[in-house]
């Protein structure tokens, strides 16, 4: 009679953990896709990061996406536009890791873009506005940054390429 009641407490316990894990799980999925909302002092950052660029003070924008992605590692305008200074400066492997990352995390920010910079060769910078919209508006931005630095990546050759003629 003890072991049966061991039993159905055991096996009520693994029932009770089993659905809590799985609530947790939700409620994880569910956080995860909602919007981030960017604080007055990461916009200041960005902002600031973006006028250096414009300003061609290259140095103190990358300081200044250094320090959002130290406080908001994903968060993809900061990220695209150190992609930007990454390509600009022809690291572009670089420059690709810092969009995968941006893309990432891309649709779970809503804030609509202020201005964007065409300031590598390819890639645009954007400024983001503290105004959301319904859907990212720095996604496509990105996505049109990977699929130009991938042609140009690819148009490379590369250091294991012999020279022609050789």
């Amino acid at each position: 009679m003890i072991r049966r009641l061991t039993v159905r407490r055991f096996q009520a316990i693994s029932v009770i953990l089993t659905a809590l894990g799985l609530a947790g799980l939700i409620l994880a999925a569910v956080v995860g896709a909602q919007s981030r909302v960017m604080g007055d002092d990461v916009l200041e950052m960005l902002a600031k990061g973006f006028d250096y660029m414009s300003q061609s003070n290259f140095s103190a924008a990358q300081a200044e996406f250094e320090k959002v992605i130290k406080s908001d590692f994903d968060n993809p305008f900061a990220n695209n536009n150190m992609a930007v200074l990454m390509e600009k400066q022809g690291r572009l492997v670089d420059a690709m890791t810092y969009l995968k990352i941006a893309a990432k995390a891309a649709e779970n920010y809503k804030n609509r873009v202020k201005q964007a910079h065409l300031l590598g060769l390819l890639c645009a910078a954007v400024n983001p506005e503290k105004e959301t919209a319904d859907k990212s508006a720095v996604s496509q931005v990105i996505a049109d940054n990977q699929r130009k630095l991938a042609e140009k990546m690819a148009s490379q050759p590369t250091a294991a390429s012999p020279e022609p003629g050789k």
